[in-house]
């Protein structure tokens, strides 16, 4: 109980007040369909599950070195004059 109370950010409230917008908007004209959406839009704000809690948004973090194989640092010589 105590974890769908904390760690609300802008996206979670974004998302619970446009499920309620839309189930409301959805029991104004008698539409199902709004009501679901609008059901299910405020179920993922209040359990904070979206299309990227499962990790399927993240990006690698590994440093990959493109082209090393082709491009050879720069090393300065010292030429005799």
């Amino acid at each position: 109980m105590k974890r769908l109370f904390r760690n609300w950010d802008v996206l979670r409230v974004i998302r619970l007040l446009s499920g309620a917008v839309f189930a409301a908007y959805g029991i104004y004209a008698s539409d199902s369909l709004m009501i679901v959406l609008g059901g299910l839009l405020m179920l993922m704000a209040m359990v904070n599950w979206s299309c990227c809690a499962a990790g399927g948004c993240d990006i690698s973090s590994g440093n990959k070195a493109l082209y090393k194989d082709f491009v050879k640092p720069y090393q300065a010589t010292k030429e005799s004059k």
